[in-house]
């Protein structure tokens, strides 16, 4: 039921700390992928690594901007050219400054919300048409997109999780429900990840105390490893998750449960 063989699937943000792994996964499942990124350089390497260890699939890479609705088209245009249609849509990206709430101008607040908000929208509207015999789409929200950031976790220089990231992954929450009612009929599935406290080691060498406190919150009393979001992602884009829609499953160790 975990299969994903000759499943055509697009990643948007394939190369992040999170995304890695999903995408090793589900090309070991059988599915052909296609990686789009900013980094494209990253996405591209990849893509032939796995072409050399699955020859039978199909693997491509390619650019993407949420914020530059041009470069959407053009990887719409990719995605055509390479697979013709699409089962599956997983959408990883992020958007967010490093400002504080004071910081904050009314420009670069928009900036956050058409990378992360019209953006996301219109990746999900333009997968939803290669998907003429239904499909599945798995976006990536957060936990701050339903609760909010504890500062006490965050010691200075540190600055707490930005306002505009949580408001955003709030917004895709309403989104994915959205969605899931509007393409309903036609059998294309949204749903969502709603990952917890993952932070990249290699960003905190020398503040392990942070990742300390963040473990601290969280009722398993650590924090999430690398591959621990695969198997929510894998299941919501496999047929395992055939009645599933409209459903944002936490994967935080029961941070929000508390």
């Amino acid at each position: 039921m975990f299969e994903l063989d000759n499943k055509k699937i697009v990643f948007f943000g394939a190369v992040g700390y999170l995304a890695t792994p999903i995408i090793w996964q589900m090309a070991e499942l059988g599915a052909d992928l296609l990686l789009a990124d900013l980094n494209v350089a990253r996405a591209h390497e990849i893509a032939l690594e796995m072409s050399r260890k699955y020859p039978e699939q199909k693997f491509a890479s390619a650019y993407v901007d949420s914020g530059d609705y041009k470069s959407i088209e053009a990887c719409f245009a990719l995605i055509r050219d390479s697979f013709g249609k699409l089962d599956v849509m997983v959408s990883g990206i992020s958007a967010a400054s490093n400002l504080t709430v004071e910081e904050f101008s009314p420009e670069l607040m928009n900036q956050t919300f058409t990378a992360h908000l019209t953006g996301s929208f219109l990746l999900a509207r333009n997968s939803a048409a290669l998907m003429p015999d239904g499909g599945s789409m798995v976006i990536f929200s957060s936990m701050y997109g339903q609760v909010a950031p504890d500062p006490a976790v965050y010691h200075a220089p540190m600055k707490p999780n930005p306002i505009d990231y949580g408001m955003a992954k709030a917004g895709l929450d309403q989104m994915i429900r959205y969605l899931a009612v509007h393409w309903g009929p036609r059998n294309i599935r949204v749903n969502g990840v709603s990952p917890g406290p993952f932070p990249n080691p290699d960003k905190y060498p020398d503040d392990r105390d942070f990742i300390d406190r963040l473990a601290g919150k969280v009722p398993l009393r650590r924090v999430g490893r690398q591959n621990e979001m695969a198997g929510a992602v894998i299941y919501l884009a496999s047929d395992a998750s055939s009645f599933n829609t409209g459903q944002i499953i936490n994967v935080d160790g029961g941070w929000t449960a508390w």
